[in-house]
């Protein structure tokens, strides 16, 4: 939750501070614009900032969800802390936006992102090469995401390709949190770089099962539609 949260702070902040500086120094708007780390990180920021809340807020349910089961009380004779924590996180992705919303809003710029030239494949190739080219666990769930992306471009019905989007999604906020992780590992020493590297390990198998289901579900999605 945090690696996605500070990598969209920051994709946010680099965009931002460069241009404010621009505009300090007497640079037209329209040159502004022009500028393409400015570009760059300003397509990445309008990615990642419905990808953080989405899943945020859908973990933070989940995590509030569990909570409840542990610390829950005597029903309503009491109300318990953890009650109140599960009434306010329940509502994180409403106000916050619905998470069909944030669906929505980070859709297009996966799709895009991650066409041949697209600043969200040259964003990972970048951070991919910081950290070595990535586990080869992390280098296959890529591979996935590719192949989802594709698949769900090949769906020419829009409704059905709505029905798909969230695992789209999904999958890619489960691959730049794997980048993620594994990056703040590389960048740790001694028991804390083990315990972290395993964390990362951990997280990245459990993405190769979810991308492997959101694959099935979005190439068999057209065949669906055949059968009926």
């Amino acid at each position: 939750m945090r690696a996605i949260l500070l990598e969209a702070s920051r994709s946010i902040d680099l965009y931002h501070w460069k241009s404010e500086r621009m505009r300090e120094n007497g640079i037209e708007e329209r040159e502004i614009k022009k500028d393409e780390t400015i570009r760059k990180w300003e397509k990445l920021a309008n990615l990642f900032t419905p990808l953080s809340k989405y899943y945020i807020t859908e973990l933070a349910n989940k995590i509030a969800y569990d909570a409840l089961q542990i610390h829950g009380g005597a029903g309503f004779t009491y109300d318990y802390d953890v009650s109140r924590i599960y009434r306010d996180v329940r509502i994180t992705n409403i106000y916050e936006g619905t998470t069909q919303l944030q669906v929505v809003a980070a859709i297009g710029g996966i799709v895009s992102g991650m066409s041949p030239k697209g600043h969200l494949r040259q964003y990972f190739e970048e951070e991919f090469s910081k950290i070595g080219g990535g586990s080869t666990l992390l280098n296959e769930n890529k591979d996935s995401l590719e192949k989802i992306v594709e698949s769900y471009s090949s769906i020419e019905n829009s409704s059905l390709r709505d029905e798909v989007a969230f695992e789209v999604v999904q999958s890619a906020a489960r691959i730049l949190i794997g980048l993620l992780l594994e990056k703040g590992a590389s960048k740790l020493n001694g028991e804390t770089k083990k315990k972290r590297e395993i964390l990362a390990r951990d997280y990245n198998l459990e993405s190769k099962a979810i991308l492997l289901s959101n694959r099935i579900i979005i190439e068999n999605r057209q065949t669906q539609l055949t059968f009926v």
